[in-house]
């Protein structure tokens, strides 16, 4: 069974359509993404077949941009209808945001049967857009759709041998400010941190744009290959609430201090980072009210916690066969 899978963006849509992507096989996919450096960066690097379209999206365009957007959509349906012809995949994919609204023009006008995955917790414009004409949507948070199926959020497959208590004696506390960095956790974070008293070293990653240098108390570092591994070497995180992020905190068990990006779309962040620490497995600090005594205050005091336990209450085993899942259920259809 072939399938096309659109995604594009941030690695938070892209790596969990590339999970999905492997349990189908690399001879049944085809991927349409946009054309930004990073995603042919993460698609050259994936051996998948895919197809780049000059589009972007439509919010922080300009008055000319957005009026030229239109035909730009135009353009880009076209030539995924001619990909969608030549590749022939009887099912489609829709991953959220812009590149999303190319997929669903050109499934309906070729009569695919639509299937979408909306990792936050609340459902996006494209994917709410989507979802009438869609079989199925895959969840990572319940949403209490009708066409709902709630299987977590597509990970790696290398978080499906750790968890926390792989490495009993932890090495690092680990900052986590996203693929591309965070320009907040770089600069108040970074100070903070330096000026607490914890007894582990930090690691902090910071992004490609990082200006900082290594002391004896942190290690700043761009990126983090090996992250399953990482974070199960880590006391606890600290790190924005982006969908992959809380599912791979979550698959480890990792205590966390969630510091949701504050101009997220429709605050999906917040959401992503309370409904987390429902049962009491991390924190939520809020950006917006941002206070250098009240940052370090709650920081100290969430590393005095018994670590074990919070471990417990942030584990969830959901996302673990999730890529599974949606795939077994796309097939049986």
């Amino acid at each position: 069974m072939k399938i096309a899978i659109f995604a594009a963006g941030t690695g938070g849509h892209i790596y969990p359509a590339l999970s999905i992507a492997e349990k189908f096989g690399k001879e049944d996919v085809i991927f349409i993404a946009s054309n930004r450096e990073t995603e042919r960066k993460i698609y050259k690097n994936s051996g998948f077949k895919v197809r780049h379209l000059n589009i972007s999206g439509f919010r922080g365009k300009n008055l000319l941009e957005k009026l030229l957007w239109p035909f730009s959509v135009t353009s880009c349906v076209l030539i995924s209808i001619f990909v969608l012809l030549k590749y022939k995949p009887q099912n489609v994919l829709l991953m959220g945001n812009y590149i999303s609204i190319i997929g669903l023009i050109s499934s309906i006008f070729l009569f695919k049967d639509i299937y979408i995955h909306e990792q936050n917790s609340i459902l996006g414009s494209a994917n709410k857009l989507s979802l009438i004409f869609a079989k199925k949507v895959f969840t990572t948070f319940p949403l209490n759709e009708k066409k709902e199926n709630n299987f977590g959020q597509p990970i790696r497959s290398a978080f499906n041998t750790l968890n926390y208590t792989t490495h009993p004696k932890k090495e690092h506390i680990l900052v986590l400010g996203g693929s591309q960095g965070a320009l907040f956790f770089n600069n108040q974070l970074s100070e903070i941190l330096d000026n607490l008293n914890l007894n582990e070293k930090i690691l902090f990653q910071t992004g490609e744009h990082n200006q900082k240098t290594s002391s004896g108390k942190i290690e700043y570092i761009k990126f983090i290959e090996n992250m399953p591994e990482v974070m199960a070497k880590s006391k606890f995180i600290i790190c924005r609430a982006g969908a992959s992020t809380v599912a791979e905190v979550q698959s480890i068990g990792l205590p966390a201090v969630f510091v949701p990006l504050p101009n997220s779309i429709d605050d999906h962040q917040m959401k992503n980072a309370k409904l987390a620490c429902n049962d009491g497995g991390g924190i939520v600090l809020n950006e917006r009210n941002f206070n250098v005594e009240e940052f370090s205050q709650k920081i100290s005091e969430f590393n005095l916690q018994n670590f074990q336990e919070l471990s417990k209450k942030m584990a969830k085993s959901i996302h673990l066969k999730s890529a599974e899942k949606i795939v077994h259920e796309i097939k049986q259809y």
